[in-house]
């Protein structure tokens, strides 16, 4: 166990080894790591043993006690300083108080009343000591949970589920400006990944991570906050205003790296209650869903391949029909909006239904090609392999 340090202060030699010697130690959990003789030396020997509590006289030479206590005071503030001297005056005595000494003993010292002190000094040091603990404890509790705990936070505001004062307190806790960020951004996308059918857990959160990298780098993550709604919307709170120029360069940007199509909404933030950040969380995401709504040809097409995917003699040209449009016009419209071509899709629903049997089920690889509409178990090998990175038969494995 942990023993409190101990430095005892006195110009008089017999004084400092009677306190020293009539008290045991060891029963208050502490040692004593030095002796001073003047005002100086106090003050070094206690910053070099870090000590825990000073017994010291007002009437030193070189340096006062007064004086010492106050340098100790500004390096080692949390040191107890014990005042034990022989001046019964109000000036020293207020002196004390506003340095906070634990006490103050008017020599001869008085063995019992010492001994009190020391006991009471015992128990609060462990009273500060399972503080610490407890604080470090929550620290790492908090750091651990910051980032749940900002998504929280920033989902019940922009659902206007918070107070002013609380909304104020968490921006605070946070260690976040408190006041309304001066823009609102809300990024869309689609769940299609271009040449990439299966997406584990993993791959998915690594994928919303490099969109958050993104954003942070062309924005700058000093001054903004991100969270995600769901799987596909972005929510960014901006502080310090971002251009035009930026948030193309992040739409660019994100294209360009991820292969999905993007789209993206912001708008200064007009209103100034705390409180009324869902209005501008509103008329981001009216705005975005806008961008990304599919059109009701696109939704028909999509909706004909997910009943038909296994179909092996499943055309472009069936799906267009079932549309009422050319082939070419769906084919565009289908990339443009789903930002996937139609037989990236096809290839989708085929390859994540078969990696779902072979998951599941006993079945052959050629009876799962057949059920997920290819012709030959070569073929859809082959394709599974390009999508995948493996076999189905390693797959299965």
């Amino acid at each position: 166990m942990r023993k409190w340090k101990v430095l005892i202060a006195d110009d008089e030699m017999m004084i400092r080894e009677g306190i020293r010697y009539s008290v045991n130690w060891e029963k208050y959990e502490m040692e004593v790591v030095g002796e001073a003789e003047d005002g100086e030396e106090v003050v070094h020997l206690a910053i070099k043993n870090q000590i825990d509590l000073l017994l010291i006289d007002l009437n030193m030479p070189i340096m006062d006690g007064i004086t010492a206590m106050k340098q100790l005071k500004e390096q080692l503030p949390q040191c107890k300083m014990l005042v034990i001297s022989g001046y019964d005056t109000f000036h020293y005595a207020q002196d004390a108080i506003r340095l906070q000494v634990v006490d103050y003993i008017l020599k001869p010292v008085n063995p019992e009343k010492l001994g009190q002190i020391l006991m009471a000094l015992k128990k609060k040091f462990r009273t500060e000591v399972n503080q610490e603990i407890y604080l470090k404890q929550a620290e790492k509790q908090l750091v651990k949970n910051y980032q749940q705990l900002k998504e929280r936070f920033f989902q019940d505001w922009k659902a206007d589920k918070l107070t002013h004062d609380e909304v104020k307190d968490q921006l605070q806790f946070l260690r976040l400006p408190k006041v309304l960020p001066l823009q609102y951004l809300v990024l869309r996308w689609h769940t299609y990944h271009q040449n990439q059918t299966l997406i584990t857990d993993n791959e998915r959160q690594i994928f919303l991570f490099a969109i958050d990298n993104i954003v942070e780098e062309i924005l700058g993550s000093s001054s903004i906050v991100l969270f995600r709604e769901d799987s596909e919307l972005l929510n960014v709170c901006i502080w310090e205003r971002v251009t035009n120029e930026q948030i193309t360069d992040l739409v660019t940007e994100i294209k360009k790296h991820l292969k999905i199509t993007l789209y993206a909404h912001i708008e200064d933030v007009l209103f100034t209650e705390l409180t009324d950040l869902y209005n501008v969380y509103d008329l981001c995401k009216l705005k975005v869903d806008k961008q990304a709504r599919i059109s009701p040809i696109v939704k028909q097409a999509q909706t004909y391949v997910k009943q038909h995917y296994q179909d092996s003699s499943l055309t472009l040209e069936r799906v267009a029909d079932n549309a009422h449009v050319s082939t070419v016009y769906i084919s565009r419209m289908m990339k443009q909006e789903l930002g996937i071509s139609y037989v990236a899709l096809l290839t989708q629903l085929r390859i994540n239904k078969a990696a779902d049997l072979l998951k599941t089920t006993d079945m052959t690889i050629r009876e799962i090609a057949e059920i997920v509409g290819y012709e030959t178990q070569h073929y859809f090998s082959t394709t599974f392999k390009k999508t995948i990175g493996i076999s189905p038969n390693q797959f299965r494995k």
